[in-house]
């Protein structure tokens, strides 16, 4: 079972925050809600940039081909990649050492035909402390 918690790239600047009672027992609900608004903040950053280039983009899609669009692309690949390192960054910190495991996968809506981004919350199998070599 994973957990998920849902964002639009585009759509959305945040992730829910609200702790689920999957993980009860498994992290602290103040660790939880930490670790989701670093990236609650990461996506604030990185937003009006993405909106601004997506504006001027429209508006010159027709003169440039569809070619004014690449930065907005860009950028969404880098706003992903810098969410992804920081959620490496958090597996490595703690997640890890209490066997669970963040990351970002796309998934297609259930509503409509579009993609979205969600944070997936894998639960690691504990690996046994006394295994021979």
């Amino acid at each position: 079972f994973s957990p998920f918690f849902k964002n639009r790239f585009g759509l959305s600047n945040k992730f829910e925050s609200e702790f689920p009672s999957s993980l009860t027992g498994k992290v602290a609900p103040e660790e939880f809600k930490a670790s989701i608004n670093r990236v609650n903040s990461c996506l604030k950053k990185n937003l009006p940039v993405n909106v601004r280039w997506l504006l001027c983009g429209c508006l010159c899609c027709c003169c440039t081909l569809g070619c004014s669009m690449w930065p907005v692309i860009c950028l969404s690949k880098r706003t992903r990649r810098s969410i992804e390192k920081l959620l490496e960054w958090e597996n490595n910190r703690l997640y890890h050492k209490l066997c669970l495991h963040w990351r970002l996968s796309k998934r297609k809506c259930e509503t409509n035909n579009m993609m979205e981004y969600v944070i997936l919350i894998e639960f690691l199998p504990k690996t046994p402390i006394f295994r021979p070599d």
